[in-house]
């Protein structure tokens, strides 16, 4: 489960910027939209990032995609993953070139509480940090929380910074008593361009391996839904879970598609059948509707996300659909997901993520740039609030947040007709 993430120098974001999933301690805040860990910690199930168009919302996602990217590179078959990080770092600023920052923390281990007959399990935090540019990486670390107690893995910082490049790259290690894997011969093999995180991984280091696997298998950051990829994914979910084609349908019956009555898999590619009172046809995936198809690729990561613990990102969560369509996709998260403890990140311009009693206060982030074009995220916790008289929606569109378009007048001007007078 995804606990925070802090971005620093990475696109609109210059200062470090974090949207968190840890639940604020609030009465008036919807319990059963978290998932309780222990007494001091709940998580949220769904946060938002909402703001107008240019504000900065997805360099969050981007903030994901690269460094899921960055670890999930075999070190020994991709030449640079940092690669991903090219164009990335804040452009306003004097110092050009400068390394991005991303730290992340997930719960790996939710622990077992201690019984009569056994002294249960601590839960386990991994709290990760990469500094980089597209070319080098300038410090990695990684800490393991077990309970309260923070304890080093492995931290690697870059020896000295002026006239260095790729090339000529020194560094210095240290390891932490419980780390767990191969060292000194692996700091030998790794170059500038690679994180230590998943050679060790690589390696067979089991401290390591657990925060690479969180990234690639609990982190799905979802394609736009209008691509190939996005068939493919839903081919290869509706081939190893066949039931699933009936909870698509019931799905997109839920959502007001009456009318597709049967899906199926015709040569790895998605066939569907639409049926109505006068008459039937069957049509490709990739010629239906943008809106269908967006929302069978949510409804298929929903489901997985039903039966394993999950963190599904969408970005432009609202695009081609109907603001009551995507309170409802909200409601059929949270009410399905009572085992697993997935999580839902929805990043948005539409406000009607903040209908009353949709999603708790301290999942909902405003995003905005400053004066000085740079993003800041904030969240909606911070403000007063009433209970018995809820008009958030009404309040953030008269402003009472921040986070709004600023509009101005526009009149085209035609260039031909104006050098004809």
């Amino acid at each position: 489960m995804l606990l925070d993430m802090t971005i620093a120098n990475f696109k609109s974001v210059r200062l470090p910027q974090t949207i968190s999933y840890e639940a604020v301690k609030d009465s008036r805040f919807n319990q059963s939209k978290t998932v309780e860990i222990n007494e001091k910690l709940n998580i949220i199930k769904t946060a938002a990032i909402i703001g107008p168009n240019g504000a900065g919302k997805s360099s969050f996602v981007r903030a994901l995609e690269s460094i899921k990217s960055i670890i999930c590179s075999k070190w020994d078959e991709v030449e640079n993953p940092l690669q991903v990080l090219a164009g990335t770092s804040f452009a306003y600023t004097s110092e050009k070139n400068a390394p991005s920052t991303i730290n992340i923390r997930m719960l790996l281990d939710r622990g077992e509480a201690e019984t009569e007959t056994s002294e249960g399990r601590p839960s386990i935090i991994a709290d990760y940090t990469l500094c980089a540019t597209n070319k080098m990486v300038t410090s990695e670390t990684l800490y393991f929380v077990y309970n309260r107690s923070k304890r080093l893995m492995f931290d690697r910082q870059l020896v000295e910074t002026d006239g260095v490049d790729e090339t000529n790259a020194k560094y210095k290690y240290r390891f932490g008593k419980l780390y767990r894997g191969e060292k000194k011969r692996l700091v030998k093999k790794i170059d500038a361009k690679h994180v230590f995180l998943s050679a060790s991984a690589d390696k067979n280091s089991d401290i390591c391996s657990m925060v690479v696997n969180w990234f690639k298998t609990d982190l799905n950051i979802l394609p736009m839904g209008v691509s190939s990829l996005s068939e493919k994914y839903i081919v290869e979910q509706i081939t190893e879970h066949p039931d699933w084609v009936q909870q698509l349908i019931n799905f997109l019956w839920s959502l007001d598609i009456t009318d597709i009555k049967k899906i199926q898999i015709l040569k790895g590619r998605l066939v569907f059948s639409h049926t109505n009172v006068l008459q039937s046809y069957a049509t490709y995936y990739s010629l239906e509707s943008l809106s269908l198809r967006r929302l069978c690729l949510i409804g298929i990561a929903f489901f997985e996300s039903f039966i394993d613990h999950r963190t599904i990102v969408i970005d432009d969560f609202g695009m081609l659909l109907h603001p009551d369509v995507l309170k409802h996709i909200i409601e059929i998260f949270e009410s399905c997901n009572d085992k697993t403890g997935s999580q839902l990140l929805a990043v948005d311009c539409n406000p009607s993520l903040l209908r009353p009693g949709l999603m708790r206060r301290d999942g909902i982030y405003f995003a905005e740039k400053n004066e000085k074009s740079e993003t800041v995220y904030f969240s909606l916790a911070q403000f007063r609030y009433s209970r018995s008289r809820d008009l958030t929606s009404e309040q953030y569109m008269n402003g009472a947040f921040g986070a709004l378009p600023l509009l101005s007048d526009f009149y085209f001007v035609d260039s031909k007709q104006k050098e004809s007078k």
